[in-house]
């Protein structure tokens, strides 16, 4: 069966090495193959908790500023099927999934997304909840990070918009160091305020400088 002979790159790939390989085989065999696969969106339903309870609990301690709402907007979107289909084609479960028609089915996005969330769930089984909070962390530390970037510029559009009408203004103030390795200074103006930030790139100094005016914001309210 091709999942057993491709599931060590799997553990390789999540950095967890299964106990149960039954565990990984039944994650690994969509419910698309009768009988079979019946095990599959068992693991599922499970991985999608686990998933939710570990990203929530990581965000929830990383954004200490975001109220419930933008919580439950960055959830959904570290959770969604594009975000967990797109982690299943970094660790390899495409090439690994055994589905009924391996040509349709293993390149459909929400098939990975829910292979993604079975072998979450057989983690679970396998070992424990520590376990499987590692895995999950490891895997989405680059999209958690990404969403960190868009969250602070998202939150002070959303306060600009709502008070003036009007969206922040950054400007690049100086490019300094090598090409190698630059550094980038930029304000941001909007609301009477300036806020300056600085980062490695334009983006990473525009969401300093997005951080920085929202804690001026938050003071002055």
């Amino acid at each position: 069966m091709v999942v057993y002979i491709l599931s060590s790159l799997i553990e390789k790939s999540i950095g967890y090495a299964f106990k149960n390989k039954d565990l990984l085989a039944c994650a690994l065999l969509h419910s698309s193959v009768q009988y079979k696969g019946k095990e599959f969106e068992r693991l599922e339903f499970l991985g999608d908790r686990v998933l939710g309870l570990v990203i929530a609990e990581a965000i929830y301690k990383t954004k200490r500023d975001s109220n419930e709402g933008r919580l439950a907007k960055i959830l959904a979107n570290l959770v969604s099927s594009h975000s967990c289909g797109t982690i299943a084609i970094t660790v390899g479960i495409d090439k690994c999934i055994e589905t009924a028609n391996n040509t349709i089915l293993r390149t459909n996005k929400t098939v990975l997304a829910d292979a993604m969330e079975a072998v979450i769930g057989a983690i679970f089984i396998d070992s424990d909840f520590m376990n499987s909070k590692k895995v999950v962390l490891k895997l989405w530390e680059e999209l958690i990070q990404k969403e960190d970037i868009t969250d602070s510029k998202t939150q002070l559009q959303e306060i600009s918009q709502n008070k003036d009408k009007l969206t922040p203004d950054y400007v690049v103030i100086s490019k300094d160091g090598s090409d190698h390795d630059p550094r980038f200074t930029v304000e941001v103006r909007t609301l009477g305020l300036t806020a300056i930030g600085t980062g490695k790139s334009k983006k990473m100094a525009e969401t300093e400088a997005a951080r920085k005016m929202l804690k001026i914001l938050q003071e002055q309210l």
